[in-house]
């Protein structure tokens, strides 16, 4: 097997990510364009670790020394890769089903035996919760998600779907649940104060949407 490629992007200052694109999902960061090159080939051989203890087939990239990839200047699109360019065959849906439950394995393995305490606390001034960086990855997801949609020619897909997250999450709420009130970030939240912030942006980015098509010279329908 050809040894796969190495790019590097400065995703903000003194912040670099640097991905192997085609070994999907492994990549790390760096304050450094060097230190994340150097960081992401040590993931390399972790990452497939991880893949392997929970039985992904890593045969194929088991023989690869990543200290021998090749680092090469983003392409003009990039972060557009070549590899995002090879066409999807069935199988590629399947091995990204499957090392996405992988990871959201490890991931609840990772925090389940976690308390509130540890979850909430911050290293450090500069450093996320537990929490935060978990709210950060179920946000981001979403917001990826949307970047399959062909609005408005299909049926809204991601944002019908997280509006059955939500409906379901309600719905197998346990009476207990209801009662409790948490404090996160320092601020108390019960769930009838979700419940509400819930429907509050609902109804305030209803407005917005309606303002910008006014804007945009279309009569909204809503």
């Amino acid at each position: 097997m050809t040894n796969p490629v190495i790019y590097a992007t400065e995703a903000q200052p003194n912040y670099w990510l640097a991905t192997i694109p085609g070994v999907m999902g492994c990549n790390a960061s760096g304050k450094t364009r060097d230190e994340a090159i150097a960081n992401v080939r040590r993931a390399f051989r972790a990452y497939l670790e991880l893949l392997d203890a929970r039985g992904v087939a890593v045969e194929h990239w088991k023989g690869l020394d990543s200290e021998r990839f090749a680092v090469a200047e983003n392409p003009p699109e990039g972060p557009f890769y070549p590899e995002d360019k090879a066409p999807l065959e069935e199988h590629d849906l399947r091995d990204f089903l499957h090392v996405f439950e992988v990871q959201q394995a490890a991931l609840i393995a990772l925090v389940s035996e976690l308390s509130v305490e540890d979850m909430e606390r911050k290293p450090d001034a500069d450093t996320w919760s537990v929490r935060e960086a978990l709210e950060h990855m179920m946000t981001t997801q979403a917001a990826l998600l949307s970047r399959l949609e062909q609005w408005p020619k299909d049926p809204f897909n991601t944002l019908q779907s997280i509006h059955r997250v939500v409906f379901q999450r309600f719905t197998v709420m346990e009476p207990a649940e209801t009662m409790a009130v948490r404090t996160i970030r320092g601020r108390p939240w019960t769930v009838r104060r979700v419940m509400r912030r819930i429907l509050e942006h609902e109804w305030e980015h209803y407005g917005h949407v309606k303002e910008i098509i006014t804007a945009l010279g279309r009569s909204p329908k809503g």
